[in-house]
């Protein structure tokens, strides 16, 4: 943690940031659903999907691309195993959490459920919504298609979401659910623009992004104005924007087209099967995004703990890996996340000063600044 950082505890994070959503004009079901997600990705070092982007819903709402007022979603098309929503341009966060306990509700009677949802928001970090299916002892698969902001494989026009993939996996006993939960580029959008080690630097690492002539960017401000200002927000993209680029890099040399791939099977399965709208025409603060939701039961492969006591069992075999430095051991997929989330609960959670700078603009807006100044401290 950095002298200049602050600390602040859980519950005490959350109370100000659902107080502050609530004088946004969110209802207490819609402040309270969007601030667990939020503060739960603070407490995971996730910060680039934590409160940090309560601005950002701030413009959303204001360029009318966030309803608060939206009806519930409805269904558009169901079957025993399947089933179409339409999010009507609600909260995301809500959206996501309807359609995931829909999910475990069809799953639990059939054994396997799987649910697209059309014209949503964001839903913040992934891997909340396959760990929700997971507590209830499902297979959990969650992906979303987002904002235009990534280049494929051979182009630098900006038409790909991060369109990120999480699957989690129950297991038996004493061993952590295994979470996987990872973007299809080489690096998420917020993680790059909240980044307070790239701000410092003023340097980001190669094969990140790239401009509107396919020339790699390492200047933090020049990324900054690709992501922020590069695209005119037209339905559109222009052919020239440059963005992030796929998991593997620029070019195939090192298996860009996979990330590429991956994108695409995302866009697919979730604009795809929902019947709405692709990342390439969903420009910077607008509505649009669409989901992908699994819920698998075990028990549709035998008995049910037997199945999860073998995922244990191959888990903890891959943890026997030799490290090439044993400080730092072979872990899992949702080790660190939830290591960090201990620690969070225990300590409180650590917020930079840029994030505390942008909980003062909301505070601000929502009369809020003495609440939050008594809650926030260097440690």
């Amino acid at each position: 943690m950095s002298k200049r950082d602050y600390l602040v505890k859980y519950e005490d994070l959350y109370k100000i940031a659902k107080e502050m959503f609530m004088g946004l004009g969110y209802s207490d079901e819609q402040a309270s659903t969007v601030t667990e997600c939020l503060v739960e990705a603070d407490s995971r070092h996730k910060h680039s999907h934590g409160v940090a982007a309560m601005m950002t819903y701030v413009s959303h709402l204001r360029a009318g691309n966030l309803h608060l007022d939206a009806p519930a979603p409805t269904t558009v098309f169901e079957t025993p195993v399947s089933l179409v929503l339409d999010g009507h341009s609600g909260v995301g966060y809500c959206i996501a959490d309807y359609a995931v306990k829909k999910t475990i509700e069809k799953a639990k009677k059939t054994g396997i459920c799987i649910t697209t949802v059309r014209q949503a928001n964001h839903y913040g970090f992934a891997a909340h919504w396959s760990e929700m299916m997971a507590k209830e002892g499902f297979i959990g698969m969650a992906m979303t298609n987002t904002v235009r902001c990534v280049c494929p494989t051979r182009s630098a026009e900006r038409n790909l979401g991060t369109n990120p993939i999480t699957v989690a996996f129950p297991t038996a006993d004493e061993e952590p659910m295994f979470n996987l939960d990872m973007a299809t580029c080489v690096m998420a959008h917020g993680k790059l623009v909240r980044s307070q080690v790239f701000a410092e630097t003023g340097v980001i690492p190669r094969e990140v992004i790239i401009d509107g002539n396919g020339n790699v960017v390492t200047d933090f401000k020049e990324a900054l104005e690709i992501l922020h200002h590069g695209d005119d927000r037209s339905e559109c993209p222009d052919p020239h924007t440059g963005g992030l680029v796929p998991l593997g890099g620029v070019t195939e040399t090192l298996s860009g087209h996979k990330g590429y791939g991956l994108a695409m099977l995302v866009e697919l399965l979730t604009g795809g099967l929902a019947g709405g709208t692709p990342s390439k025409f969903i420009p910077l603060a607008h509505e649009g995004i669409c989901f992908f939701f699994m819920a698998i039961d075990p028990a549709l492969f035998g008995n049910p703990q037997e199945v999860k006591e073998h995922i244990k069992y191959i888990i903890n075999e891959y943890r026997k890996t030799t490290a090439l430095d044993p400080e730092l051991p072979v872990i899992m997929p949702g080790d660190k996340s939830r290591a960090a989330r201990a620690k969070a609960l225990k300590e409180g959670i650590e917020l930079s000063p840029e994030i505390v700078d942008i909980l003062r603009e909301v505070a601000k807006l929502t009369n809020k600044e003495k609440e939050l100044e008594a809650v926030v401290h260097h440690e």
